[in-house]
């Protein structure tokens, strides 16, 4: 029976170095026959610098075995069965445990009895119930059945928990019978034979380096390592637990491991201090670039050598890296695969076959998928010839309908100054292998191994044609990699690749597999400055430490609801819930900050923008260190300039109220030849009476507006449609007296009707804007009927201009009347509107310098307007040579008006306004 004390090195220094000399003294110098065993792979590699750089150490030497604990078991299990089952992945476990599951919905008579046989529907659920299975096995519980639990889970988790006795037994049976084997297997088959150990491990001198919360699992296999095989346990911890004291709060699985295995702990290392706050600096920022422009400013104010950047959020690593000192920086975290390039592509690609309609396919979905960078960037001897064609296809796209089929675009390779591309053929050749490999490869997939084989071609294709890509950007090579080999075999060769799922199914399965997927950083080199995760940092010590956004969503941060087992009934089956895993947590962050001289601390504090806008909380960790800091300081710390708690502001200008003024000069000479050759319409007046810049933008420049896909409808085609209704109804009663009551509204629908089908835009519709537009429009026109006085029109459609004669040229003033109506020997002008209705500003009624010459010489514009133009020939020709820098100037506005004053300057009734 061993009874050597667990040893402890204190959390303010560093574990690594202690942790070697100690191997080296204990074994004087042979490592040969030592074991290590670590939480992870990362502290191996920096024990294996140490040992290499230890002056005490004889070289050349043997290295030690390092292992972290599911590769310790993973090598311990065929030599203590004999065996090498095959290990499966999640596909596998829901495939058997649905087999499970359909012979006991014969034998049930409870709930499961009731569910539905359905794979697809059982599919979610099989995923759960897998991970569930497999915590047990971790704790070496065999679980009871949990009855009556209808009300408090839905009615599948009511059901599989039911009977969850027998379906622990009979996947244990099914694995074995099957020669299959999980990671929670292969932890049960270790328990199962720990006399086998003697033997495999006897010559073995064990280490056990930095554990903290152990699972039942590890608690049986550590302590009956330590009682029968002298090993040897080293915590990175509180030293004040080996003088007898409680010790800090964070190292409460420690204590509790010391009660629970009766023993005590000893350490070289005083107590004294151990407890002491190192350096703080807390950063309050109001978002995420706030943090990390304050983070580069604190990090360039000093050696970046000995600084870790750790990161509760994976999401946060591309931002960090974009913010770092240009330095060799090493990145040892896992950056998720769902948030890469590659998974871009893949997502276009799945959701272009979500998305269609028949052989027809989402103009923007297409517009996704041949704007991705990979597919650009496919290479012929060199050369990237897709971008030229890619572009003709987004233009026809955007000229086009919603929905089209790829095999309408007919690329151009050459045109009156010669070819487009250097290698014409070829370049077909590979854009008709894109629209092969990326949208018809995945038409119609039914099955896990289909969708397998589809993405095989797509991964080959980037691989062939990709050309330099992947040796220029290693994360997208790696991520690549990772779905050749880890995501795509599964997909193939699990039990139920060829079960028959369907399009969505077989997609929300891939998205799931691709979700678990990181993709590692190689850690090397492993000084200078290190970015990794909060997970990462276990066992490692760094003079100054930068932890970003420290809220309490991230740190602790909070498990994702469990519909099978949720958190507060995990007891139920003596499992850990969501405390020890905040435990834990709370142990990783003490930790990290007590064995560092400086540490600074990013949180963001405001509101998160999103569906549902949240307050962000500061974590728990963080009120916690500012209260102890408040006790010392006797005085309540709030954000300032200063530290210990410094806000993070950016200098803000003041608002401008108005727009920056756009020089006349360059301006004139376009203006002029606007107003000779185009003349101006009056849209184009209203625009400038409007906003000077607007016009200068809209008519003077070549900025224009992105041609995209109306999904809703033409509006102005709609417009035009309504304007040609109108006039044809109208027309066989003009220069008559008529009154709407006299005419027919059904054939005024029934015209409207036959011209709306007939139209390209309506066919491309979708059926509620269809029927919308259907019923808007005739009921407003049978309105318009309704409301229609008794009248004469005289003119329908009518073009109307007018000429200004300036010094050096003439400027047309020219328009459309839609209807002109003769009423008590007075004329109206009516004007049709289909959208919405901008009226003048008060200030355009009360401008006596435009209505003073209607009332000076009213008869003026009812018959001929030349003479009213002449009159204001000195005030409109300022029009034209006045400087759109005076934005906003009331005298422009008035002499503008003017100019539309001879297009609305006449009488109008707005009683039959469409």
């Amino acid at each position: 029976m061993n009874n050597k004390p667990i040893q402890i090195i204190s959390w303010k220094e560093d574990f690594i170095e202690n942790l070697a000399a100690t191997i080296i003294n204990d074994t004087d110098g042979d490592l040969s026959k030592v074991t290590v065993i670590v939480p992870h792979h990362r502290p191996a590699r920096y024990l294996k610098k140490a040992l290499a750089a230890s002056e005490q150490l004889p070289k050349p030497c043997i290295l030690p075995e390092i292992y972290s604990f599911s590769d310790f078991v993973s090598s311990l299990i065929p030599k203590l069965t004999a065996d090498f089952p095959r290990k499966i992945g999640k596909l596998d476990q829901v495939g058997l445990l649905f087999d499970i599951i359909e012979k006991l919905r014969g034998e049930s008579t409870g709930m499961l009895a009731k569910m539905p046989a359905d794979l697809q529907m059982f599919f979610p659920w099989g995923t759960r119930l897998a991970s569930l299975l497999e915590d047990l096995l971790r704790q070496d519980i065999k679980p009871r059945n949990l009855t009556m639990l209808q009300g408090e889970v839905l009615e599948w988790a009511a059901a599989l928990l039911e009977e969850l006795e027998i379906i622990f037994v009979r996947y244990l049976e099914e694995l074995e019978r099957r020669g299959w084997a999980t990671s929670g297997l292969e932890n049960r088959t270790l328990v199962r034979n720990f006399n086998g150990l003697d033997e495999i491990l006897k010559d073995r001198q064990l280490y056990l380096a930095g554990f903290y919360g152990v699972s039942g699992v590890e608690d049986m296999f550590f302590r009956y390592l330590w009682e029968n095989l002298g090993l040897k346990i080293i915590w990175h911890s509180d030293p004040g637990l080996a003088e007898g004291r409680k010790g800090h709060f964070a190292v409460r699985e420690h204590r509790l491991w010391l009660q629970n295995w009766k023993t005590e702990a000893i350490s070289d290392h005083s107590a004294k201090g151990s407890c002491e706050l190192p350096e703080l600096k807390f950063f309050e920022g109001f978002d995420r670039h706030s943090q990390l422009s304050a983070m580069r400013e604190e990090l360039c104010s000093q050696k970046v050598e000995g600084c870790a950047v750790v990161l509760p959020d994976t999401s946060l690593l591309l931002p960090v890296m974009h913010h770092l000192p240009e330095q060799d920086v090493n990145i040892s975290m896992g950056y998720p695969l769902e948030r890469s390039a590659l998974n871009g592509l893949v997502e276009a690609v799945l959701k272009l076959q979500e998305n269609r309609n028949g052989q027809n396919f989402y103009w923007k979905d297409i517009l996704s998928l041949i704007r991705h960078p990979y597919l650009k960037m496919l290479e012929i001897n060199g050369d990237q010839p897709l971008r030229t064609i890619f572009h003709q296809w987004e233009n026809a796209l955007r000229h086009g309908a919603p929905y089209a089929d790829v095999k309408d675009f007919v690329p151009v390779y050459s045109d009156e100054n010669g070819n487009l591309v250097d290698n014409p053929e070829t370049t077909e050749e590979l854009r008709a292998e894109a629209v092969r490999v990326c949208i018809d490869g995945f038409k119609d997939i039914e099955t896990l191994s289909e969708l397998a084989d589809s993405l095989q071609a797509m991964a080959e294709m980037l691989r062939r044609r990709g050309g330099t890509l992947w040796n220029r950007y290693l994360l997208d090579s790696e991520c690549l990699f990772r779905l050749m080999n880890e995501v795509i075999p599964e997909l193939r060769e699990s039990s139920i690749s060829n079960e028959i799922f369907g399009q969505s199914l077989c997609f929300s399965i891939f998205r799931q597999l691709l979700s678990s997927q990181r993709v590692s950083f190689e850690p090397d080199p492993i000084s200078g400055m290190q970015v990794l995760g909060m997970l990462e940092s276990r066992l490692l010590n760094f003079k100054r430490t930068f932890i970003l956004d420290t809220v309490d969503d991230k740190l602790p941060g909070t498990d994702p609801y469990d519909p099978l087992l949720p958190d507060q009934l995990r007891h139920l089956l003596d499992l850990p819930d969501s405390r020890e895993r905040e435990s834990v947590a709370t142990y990783n962050f003490y930790r990290l900050i007590m064995g560092s001289e400086e540490s600074c601390i990013f949180y963001q504090s405001g509101v998160q923008p999103g569906l549902l806008d949240s307050k962000s909380i500061r974590s728990r960790f963080v009120e916690q260190l500012l209260w102890e800091m408040e006790q010392q300081r006797k005085e309540i710390i709030t954000p300032g300039e200063d530290f210990p708690l410094k806000a993070v502001n950016f200098p803000v200008g003041a608002i401008v109220n108005t727009p920056a003024a756009i020089p006349k000069a360059p301006l004139l000479e376009k203006l002029r030849n606007q107003l000779k050759y185009k003349g101006l319409s009056p849209s184009a007046i209203d625009c400038y009476v409007g906003c000077p810049k607007l016009f200068f933008f809209r008519y003077l420049s070549n900025v224009r507006e992105s041609v995209s896909v109306d999904v809703d409808g033409d509006r102005a085609g709609f417009g035009d449609l309504i304007h040609s209704v109108l006039k044809d109804f109208l027309a066989p009663h003009l220069n008559k007296d008529i009154c709407g009551a006299d005419l027919d509204a059904r054939e005024l629908q029934d015209l409207f009707m036959n011209r709306l089908e007939r139209d390209s835009l309506y066919l491309n519709l979708a059926y509620d804007i269809k029927k919308s537009l259907e019923q808007a429009g005739k009921n407003r026109l049978s309105l318009f009927l309704k409301n229609l006085q008794p009248t004469r029109i005289v003119e329908l459609e009518s073009d109307s201009q007018a000429e200004l004669e300036m010094d050096d040229f003439t400027v047309r003033i020219h328009g459309r009347v839609d209807r002109v109506d003769e009423r008590a020997g007075e004329r109206y002008v009516l004007d049709y509107k289909t959208g919405r209705l901008h009226l003048p500003r008060r200030s355009f009624w009360e401008d006596e310098s435009i209505w003073e010459p209607l009332l000076n010489d009213p008869q003026a514009i009812f018959y001929d307007g030349t003479p009213f133009l002449e009159k204001n020939k000195k005030q409109c020709g300022q029009f034209t040579t006045s400087t759109l820098s005076t934005h906003g100037s009331p005298h422009l506005r008035r002499i503008a008006a003017t100019g539309r004053a001879c297009r609305i300057g006449y009488r109008r009734s707005g009683d039959d306004a469409f």
